[in-house]
């Protein structure tokens, strides 16, 4: 997990499309070797019961433009 740059925080999605619910949560309770889709099987979805999840790393937001 830490070698693709995630430091801190991630964010779960529910599996199922329809629901749509999804919070952000920090990564400090898993070591550092764990890979993201080691853990996305664990979580159910306290919105629609369902288990499985889209977990992603939450990285900081890029600056879009051009220096002029």
């Amino acid at each position: 997990m830490r070698e693709m740059g995630i430091r801190r925080d991630v964010l779960i999605y529910c599996a199922d499309y329809r629901c749509s619910h999804s919070i952000s949560m920090t990564a400090d309770q898993w070591p550092d070797h764990v890979r993201l889709s080691d853990i996305a099987h664990r979580f159910v979805c306290t919105a629609c019961g369902k288990r499985g999840a889209d977990v992603r790393g939450k990285f900081s937001s890029v600056k879009m433009g051009t220096d002029a």
